[in-house]
C-alpha cells in the first residue's frame, strides 16, 4: 500500500511557482509605496579601501516617474530624471539636459538604471528557473529578460527568499552575454510600517577589486507632485 501510494506521489505533476506573482511580491521590499523618497548613500571600495562617498535624494512616483537630487559637495547642483524609458542628468554648467541611458555609471560601480529603475517587474519578463539555496537560505531562481528599451539590463538572474520573495542577490548580463556586475541584497528594515531594502552591495565583474555598498537611509511615503518631475 506505502508503495503504491509513493509511486502516486512521484507521477503527481510539481508545482512550479508563478515567477511574475514573485518579482512583484520582491519588488515591494525595494518600492514600498506608489510614491516616496529615500536618501541613498553609495561608499565606493577599491582594493578593500574605501575610496569616495555619494549621497541622493531620491524621488519616485509610481513605476514610470524618478527624480535624483545630488547632495555630495562635488556634485551639488547636479539632478537625474527619469520618465518612462527615457532619462536626463541636469549639469550646472550646461543649458540643456544631457540624455543618458540607465547603464551609464552614476557612482562608483553603481549605474543610474541600479537607483532610478527598480521596479523589476516593470522592465524585465520572468521565468521561473530552479530552487536552490544562498547561504543556507532557501531560494527561488528567477530569470529576467528585458522588455523595453529603458530596462537597464538585458538579463539578471535572481534569487529570491521562499518564505518572502525578498530579494537575496542578483547576477546582471549584457545583450552580448557578458556578465557585468553582480549584487547581494544584505539588509531590510522596517520603515512606516514596512519591511523595505536597507542595504545591498554591487560588484563589479569585469574589475573584479572594486564594489559598491548602497545605504537606504531613510524612507517617507509621500504625495509627489507631478510638477517636479517636469
Amino acid at each position: 500500500m506505502h508503495q503504491l501510494l509513493l509511486a502516486f506521489l512521484l507521477i503527481l505533476p510539481s508545482v512550479t511557482p508563478d515567477a511574475q506573482a514573485l518579482l512583484r511580491a520582491s519588488d515591494r521590499a525595494r518600492n514600498g509605496w506608489a510614491s516616496f523618497t529615500t536618501r541613498i548613500k553609495i561608499t565606493t571600495l577599491e582594493n578593500g579601501k574605501s575610496d569616495e562617498e555619494h549621497l541622493y535624494l531620491v524621488y519616485q512616483k509610481g513605476v514610470e516617474k524618478t527624480y535624483v537630487e545630488f547632495l555630495s559637495p562635488r556634485e551639488k547642483g547636479r539632478h537625474l530624471l527619469m520618465l518612462g524609458d527615457d532619462m536626463w542628468v541636469y549639469l550646472p554648467d550646461t543649458s540643456r539636459p544631457v540624455r543618458i541611458t540607465p547603464l551609464e555609471r552614476l557612482a562608483g560601480d553603481a549605474s543610474n538604471g541600479d537607483v532610478a529603475r527598480t521596479n523589476y517587474d516593470a522592465d524585465y519578463t520572468p521565468v521561473y528557473d530552479r530552487s536552490e539555496k544562498v547561504n543556507d537560505v532557501p531560494c527561488h531562481v528567477l530569470e529576467l529578460t528585458a522588455k523595453r528599451k529603458g530596462s537597464t539590463y538585458h538579463r539578471i538572474e535572481y534569487w529570491v527568499r521562499e518564505d518572502d520573495a525578498r530579494p537575496v542577490k542578483a547576477d546582471f548580463y549584457l545583450v552580448s552575454g557578458k556578465h557585468i556586475k553582480s549584487a547581494t541584497f544584505d539588509a531590510y528594515g522596517e520603515s512606516g510600517g514596512k519591511v523595505v531594502l536597507k542595504k545591498m552591495t554591487i560588484y563589479d565583474q569585469v574589475r573584479k577589486q572594486s564594489h559598491s555598498v548602497m545605504e537606504y537611509q531613510e524612507y517617507s511615503a509621500k504625495e509627489i507632485p507631478d510638477k517636479l518631475f517636469n
